[in-house]
């Protein structure tokens, strides 16, 4: 039997199953996951999502995670603490708001526990979050703050505008038609879940990781167990362990109880 010790999940697609309207959870997956809980598993989110936008779709009402790797890496959450919080430089992200305002676009600051908007203009903001459900934040003054990241909501007719002002090992994932995660620490779920192994000092050997996304690849690398949804892309499968079955499916809790018997 594989001795697990942490779980690390993504969320969207993994755990949230955006296939059907109104998206729903897969609860059958997330009482397994409350079950190894009560047997010592430690249960971590990783997802590209920032703290309010978890906290928004209400999955933290079905269950309490031990931690969260947030904003694919950008912030790190242990029994409800920051262990890890880098900050966006504050004038690379105020240059990247005047190019939004510029060109007609729209950013979300991104603080560890909420954000904001810095214009009214919400066109791609509003097509962004029919993908993914949430409330649009409020529109406050983008000078002074301090960031751990931003989305900048813009079609991809502005990528190479931006790509050229920035240094190109700036933080810059086009996620969405309408949306781009933005850093000047590249956020990466990978960076993350060897944060936090090496923070609690479990190795590897005793981890799992669950995902659906490109992004997700990164995680890979850094547990034994590496798993890719069955309605994952096919580059997240390719370069996982295991292939589980859809989230609609129940995948996560199948692919846990496959792992623990062998």
């Amino acid at each position: 039997m594989a001795d697990i010790k942490i779980v690390f999940t993504d969320i969207d697609c993994t755990l949230f199953d955006h296939s059907k309207k109104p998206s729903r959870f897969d609860k059958v997956s997330i009482r397994y996951l409350k079950k190894l809980q009560k047997k010592g598993v430690l249960v971590f989110f990783c997802t590209a999502r920032p703290f309010h936008s978890v906290k928004r779709i209400h999955i933290l009402d079905l269950i309490k995670p031990d931690g969260m790797i947030l904003a694919n890496g950008g912030l790190i959450l242990y029994k409800e603490e920051i262990i890890y919080e880098p900050k966006m430089d504050q004038k690379e992200f105020e240059t990247l708001c005047e190019l939004a305002n510029k060109y007609d676009a729209n950013v979300e600051g991104i603080r560890p526990y909420d954000c904001f908007l810095i214009n009214n203009n919400t066109e791609n903001v509003r097509e962004l979050f029919e993908t993914y459900p949430e409330d649009i934040p409020p529109v406050e003054d983008f000078h002074n703050q301090e960031v751990i990241g931003a989305t900048l909501f813009a079609t991809k007719e502005i990528d190479e505008k931006i790509k050229t002002i920035f240094p190109k090992e700036f933080y810059y994932f086009r996620y969405h038609d309408c949306g781009v995660d933005v850093a000047s620490i590249p956020h990466v779920k990978g960076e993350g879940v060897k944060y936090v192994l090496n923070y609690l000092k479990i190795d590897k050997e005793h981890a799992v990781a669950i995902g659906d996304d490109l992004q997700d690849i990164s995680m890979y690398k850094e547990v034994k167990y590496g798993v890719a949804m069955g309605n994952g892309k096919d580059e997240v499968k390719n370069s996982a362990t295991h292939i589980t079955n859809s989230v609609s499916n129940h995948g996560v809790k199948k692919i846990l109880k496959k792992i623990r018997k062998s």
